[in-house]
């Protein structure tokens, strides 16, 4: 098949805006929340920053204060005055009475009654540790959003320069659960090839098998940029040789069809978040991380739940129109 002459392309800026619009709201929750936690980690931390000085010290008692929690234990610090502390451990342990602990405590506390001491794997390590965990996996979030967007934002203008054919497509949605993408169905010269695209207002104009430019062979490349109208069609994932799972159907065609604002986009996409609150429930449950621990993982859920239809390109339109 000759590649044919082909005007130069009008791009399509909706793809980007839609990209940004997933990922701008991420980046605003995900640098919060580092902040948040990096006081927190601050506030954490400062107990265990104070016991520079370290004794071997004797458990007397198991199972006290806090919420049995408490053990009781003696040392002798480093002017060799005899001392009691107590450790908070996360949870409650059997641990031996006499049992021996390296522990660490403030020599400037001078306080009387029991000091409060610390040890390797108690509930104030467990805590920084526990902030240190958030930090990493919040910056690990955000740097691969981050990449996933920005690869697609300069990859696919690099499509333009493939050789150009003309082949017969069909715009047809799928629907997977909340997510409903737009895909084309194109007659390639290895059999049908479906593309999951991000939507264009071309493509409700697009009437079934109808010819159009691809700029890219669906046959043997991964990626292909469908030309309708003389406008590009950013593909929001790789060709597929199979029919896409979840519920297709041949799109509405609509010889009037405009440009749909990001506004009703994200009314669109606004109800995945709300499945947020289940998993920060279900993370503060299983990691016993409390308020504090459902309302970040909330907040971060939500961001991401946002952000991934925007990368897989979803469609803006109600669902009854697809």
């Amino acid at each position: 098949m000759t590649p044919p002459t082909s005007p130069p392309l009008r791009p399509h800026r909706r793809a980007a805006r839609q990209l940004l619009l997933g990922l701008v709201p991420l980046l605003v929750v995900g640098l919060v929340l580092l902040v948040a936690l990096a006081v927190r980690l601050g506030d954490v931390r400062a107990p265990l920053a104070a016991g520079t000085a370290t004794a071997t010290a004797t458990v007397t008692a198991v199972g006290t204060a806090p919420d049995g929690r408490g053990l009781d234990v003696s040392f002798t610090d480093e002017e060799g005055t005899p001392r009691t502390g107590v450790i908070e451990l996360e949870r409650a342990l059997d641990v031996p009475v006499g049992a021996r602990l390296t522990v660490r405590y403030d020599p400037d506390d001078t306080a009387d009654g029991s000091a409060r001491v610390h040890t390797d794997g108690d509930a104030a390590s467990a805590a920084v540790s526990d902030v240190v965990f958030g930090l990493v996996a919040v910056l690990v979030v955000l740097l691969a959003a981050t990449a996933l967007t920005t690869a697609r934002l300069l990859g696919r203008p690099r499509l333009r320069s493939r050789p150009a054919l003309r082949l017969t497509a069909t715009h047809v949605v799928v629907r997977q659960g909340l997510l409903v993408r737009s895909w084309l169905e194109i007659d390639s010269s290895a059999g049908l090839r479906w593309l999951p695209v991000h939507w264009a207002p071309e493509l409700d104009r697009l009437t079934p098998g109808a010819r159009i430019e691809v700029r890219g062979d669906p046959a043997r490349d991964r990626l292909v940029l469908p030309v309708v109208e003389g406008a590009e069609i950013w593909p929001s994932g790789r060709v597929r040789g199979r029919e896409p799972r979840g519920e297709l159907r041949q799109a509405a065609v609509d010889p009037a069809a405009t440009d749909v604002g990001l506004a009703r986009q994200a009314r669109a996409d606004g109800v995945l978040p709300f499945l947020a609150p289940v998993l920060g429930l279900l993370w503060s449950y299983v990691d016993s991380s409390g308020p504090l621990g459902f309302l970040a993982v909330t907040a971060l859920s939500a961001a991401v739940l946002f952000w991934l239809p925007q990368l897989l390109g979803s469609d803006p339109r109600s669902p009854g129109r697809t």
